[in-house]
């Protein structure tokens, strides 16, 4: 029986890993490119819910700086 050389092995080894490695990034991607609308579309519906939230609280205490650390609100002089 015949045997590779561990050199031959580990290259033989690496060849077949190479397209696979190449063929996961494709994969990876493809779901990337074809997840981009889904995820352009959750930006936008949490970008309303943001300004949503920020009117809510303007209506309920006035225009102002708020500290989001501590929830101080600093009036704004208009």
């Amino acid at each position: 029986m015949s045997k590779l050389e561990e050199k031959e092995l580990k290259e033989l080894r690496e060849s077949i890993a190479k397209p696979n490695q190449i063929a996961t990034e494709i994969g990876l991607r493809y779901i990337a490119y074809h997840s981009l609308d889904k995820l352009v579309d959750a930006f936008g519906e949490a970008s309303k819910e943001q300004q949503d939230k920020v009117k809510e609280i303007e209506d309920k205490y006035g225009k102002g700086n708020l500290n989001i650390d501590t929830g101080e609100i600093t009036p704004i002089e208009e």
